[in-house]
C-alpha cells in the first residue's frame, strides 16, 4: 500500500475515494433492491383481519417512481448520508399510529415497491378492493396525481363524508397539484386550496424549517365541514417548536406527521416520537446527569489526568464546558445532551481501555470505574423515555389544547 501511494501520490488517493464512494452507493442500491424481495404482498384488501387498523394509500401508478425515491443527504456528507428508506417507507412510518399502510399494486410491477403492503388485483376487481379498504380505513392518504386519473377514488372518498380521515399529499411539483386541483375542485364540498396562497392571514403556515428536495411536498387535511388546510412540510406550528422535532436526514418520516398533527389529535393519537404534552423529568436523567458529573470530576481530580499543575487547565477547557452541557442536559437541552453523550461515550471507551494497554501502570486501574460510570450514564440518556421527554420540550406551553 505504501509503495502504491509513493508511486502514484494523490491520484491513488483519488482512485481509492472514488472506489469507496462507488461501493457505498452500490451498497445502498443493493439494500433497497433486496428489501423489495421481502416486501409483503397481500392476498386481498377485503380479507385483512378485522381487528387490524389500516391506512389506505391511494395514488396514481405514475407516482410510484417518485415515492420510491430515496432522500439524498447534504452534499458535504456525500450522497449516502441520509436515510436509506424510500419516501414511501418513511411515509408508512410517519402514519404508523393509525395502522398498517396498504395499497393496490401496479400490475406491471416485477417486484413490489417497499412501503405499503400491496395487493395485486385484476382489472375487474380492483374497485371492489378499494371500496372494502375504504370502509375500514382509519386514515386515507391520497396523493394528488395528474389530471383526472384518480377521479373515481376521490368521488368514493368524498361520498363517505369522513373528511377528518382524509389527507391529500401534494407531490412532485406545483404543476401536478394545479392539474389535480383543476380536475377535482368540483368534487370537494369546499374546494381545494391553491399553492399560491402564501403569507399571513391566508391560512397557510409559514415554513420555518427548510428541507431537502423530496417528492412529497405538502399535506392537505380537512375540518369536519370539509374546510381544507394546506400545510407544507416544515411549517410552523402554534403549539410546537417543530425545529426541535424534524430530522432533515429523514425528512418525510419526521416532518409529515407534524404537518398533519391536527389529524392525529382528533383521532386521539400522537405523532411518532411526540407525547401529548410536556413530561416531567424522567428518573433516568436524574441518575445519569449526577453520575456523569461525578465521573468527570473524578477523572479531572486524578493525578494521572494531568497532575496538580495541569488541573486548572483541565478545569477551564474540560470541566467548565462539560458542566455547562450537563446543566443544559438537566433541563432537556437536545443539542447539549447530544454532546454529553458523544464526549462521555468516547471517554468511556478510552478510560475502560486504558488499563488494558501494554504499558499501563497500576494507577490506570482507577480509570476503569470512571469509564463504566460514564458508559452507564450514556446508556441511561439513550432510553426511550428520555427521548420522549426531550421531544415533549418542543411544546410552547405545558400541554396541547384539544381542538
Amino acid at each position: 500500500m505504501r509503495t502504491w501511494h509513493a508511486e502514484h501520490g494523490w491520484p491513488a488517493v483519488a482512485v481509492e475515494l472514488a472506489l469507496m464512494a462507488a461501493l457505498l452507493a452500490g451498497g445502498r442500491r443493493a439494500l433497497r433492491h433486496g428489501s423489495r424481495h421481502r416486501a409483503p404482498v397481500l392476498r386481498a384488501l377485503a380479507e385483512l383481519p378485522q381487528d387490524e387498523r389500516t391506512v389506505l394509500f391511494l395514488r396514481s401508478f405514475a407516482d410510484d417512481e417518485g415515492f420510491a425515491r430515496v432522500q439524498r443527504g447534504p452534499v458535504r456528507d456525500g450522497p449516502w448520508a441520509a436515510d436509506t428508506d424510500t419516501e414511501e417507507q418513511q411515509l408508512r412510518e410517519a402514519v404508523a399510529p393509525f395502522g398498517t399502510m396498504v395499497a393496490l399494486g401496479r400490475p406491471k410491477d416485477r417486484l413490489p415497491q417497499v412501503g405499503a403492503g400491496r395487493h395485486y388485483s385484476s382489472d375487474e376487481g380492483w374497485q371492489a378492493q378499494v371500496l372494502a379498504a375504504l370502509e375500514r380505513a382509519a386514515l386515507v392518504l391520497l396523493a394528488c396525481g395528474p389530471g383526472r386519473n384518480l377521479r373515481w377514488e376521490v368521488e368514493q372518498v368524498v361520498a363517505r363524508d369522513q373528511p377528518e380521515r382524509l389527507v391529500l399529499i401534494v407531490v412532485r411539483d406545483a404543476v401536478q397539484y394545479a392539474s389535480f386541483r383543476e380536475a377535482m375542485q368540483d368534487v370537494f364540498p369546499k374546494g381545494l386550496p391553491s399553492l399560491d396562497a402564501e403569507g399571513e392571514g391566508n391560512g397557510r403556515p409559514e415554513v420555518v424549517v427548510d428541507g431537502p428536495d423530496t417528492y412529497i411536498k405538502d399535506a392537505v387535511w380537512f375540518d369536519a365541514d370539509w374546510t381544507p388546510h394546506l400545510t407544507p412540510l416544515g411549517a410552523a406550528d402554534p403549539e410546537v417548536e417543530v425545529i426541535w422535532l424534524i430530522d432533515r436526514l429523514a425528512w418525510v418520516r419526521s416532518a409529515f406527521p407534524l404537518a398533519i398533527r391536527p389529524v392525529f389529535r382528533r383521532a386521539g393519537l400522537d405523532p411518532p416520537g411526540l407525547p401529548p404534552g410536556r413530561m416531567s423529568r424522567p428518573r433516568a436523567v436524574k441518575v445519569a446527569v449526577p453520575l456523569i458529573a461525578l465521573a468527570w470530576a473524578g477523572f479531572l481530580a486524578m493525578p494521572q489526568a494531568g497532575g496538580t499543575n495541569g488541573l486548572p487547565t483541565l478545569l477551564v477547557f474540560v470541566g467548565l464546558p462539560m458542566g455547562g452541557l450537563l446543566m443544559r442536559t438537566w433541563f432537556g437541552g437536545q443539542v447539549a445532551m447530544g454532546f454529553v453523550k458523544i464526549f462521555s461515550g468516547i471517554f468511556a471507551v478510552l478510560l475502560c481501555l486504558a488499563p488494558l494497554l501494554p504499558d499501563a501502570s497500576q494507577r490506570t486501574l482507577g480509570f476503569l470505574p470512571l469509564g463504566l460510570a460514564l458508559a452507564a450514564g450514556v446508556l441511561l440518556l439513550s432510553r426511550q423515555d428520555v427521548r420522549r421527554w426531550k421531544a415533549s420540550g418542543a411544546y410552547r406551553s405545558g400541554r396541547a389544547e384539544p381542538s
